[in-house]
């Protein structure tokens, strides 16, 4: 009697483990079927909920400019955070913004983000500036220690950590999507001299690239050459 109840246990067991695992499984692909469709909603709603909240700070910032005519940087800078203030945050998705002078209105600044603004060929050339801007603290840093210029220099773009990786040789690199190292997205890279100076830099993502060379090897003279970055 005990044998027998000791197998109807063991069987009841099993078969719970095998519901247990179809249930999961079936879990599993329920998450995988929907899962590209939630990233497509999340990032259409991204997407608009930025568009959105850009206005409203390109509002303010017409609404100050209003009142006054002489608005300065830094004054225009305020109106940008205490719009970031009164909204939590301008891009949902954590995209940088940027205060850009602009050349079809009065108003001379525009706000872009790093990730949403429609102007594809700007938005590279302020993330390009951004990821230099770290890169090249990083290195001044490094050479004030006396270290050697690092392998890969880790930086934060659009609230996300990124790596610039050194090339011992610049390489010919130009778009994310069409590079000679075979990389695809985003992809940045840099090199520097015998002295540790910076006299190649490229920042390339799927549409435009940045490149960056010194004239001479002593980056005395500073050229910037490339589809998206020109200054």
């Amino acid at each position: 009697m005990k044998t027998k109840m000791r197998e109807k246990l063991h069987n009841r067991h099993g078969m719970n483990r095998m519901v247990a695992i179809v249930l999961v499984l079936v879990v599993v692909l329920i998450l995988a079927a929907i899962y590209p469709a939630y990233r497509l909603y999340k990032t259409r709603a991204d997407t608009l909920g930025c568009l959105a909240a850009m206005k409203k700070a390109q509002d303010m910032l017409d609404v100050e400019y209003l009142g006054n005519y002489r608005l300065t940087r830094e004054e225009a800078e305020v109106v940008v955070e205490r719009s970031k203030w009164e909204m939590d945050t301008v891009c949902p998705a954590g995209g940088d913004s940027y205060l850009v002078e602009r050349t079809d209105s009065e108003q001379i600044y525009r706000i872009v983000c790093g990730l949403h603004d429609e102007n594809t060929y700007e938005r590279t050339r302020l993330n390009a500036r951004t990821v230099y801007d770290q890169l090249k603290a990083e290195l001044f840093e490094a050479k004030r220690r006396g270290r050697e210029a690092p392998e890969t220099v880790t930086v934060t773009i659009n609230s996300r950590e990124f790596g610039v990786e050194r090339l011992d040789t610049p390489n010919d690199l130009h778009y994310g999507t069409a590079s000679s190292t075979g990389f695809k997205g985003t992809v940045s890279y840099y090199a520097v001299d015998g002295g540790g100076e910076l006299i190649w830099f490229v920042y390339a993502d799927p549409n435009h690239a940045a490149v960056w060379r010194a004239e001479d090897s002593s980056a005395v003279h500073i050229g910037w050459s490339g589809d998206a970055f020109a200054a």
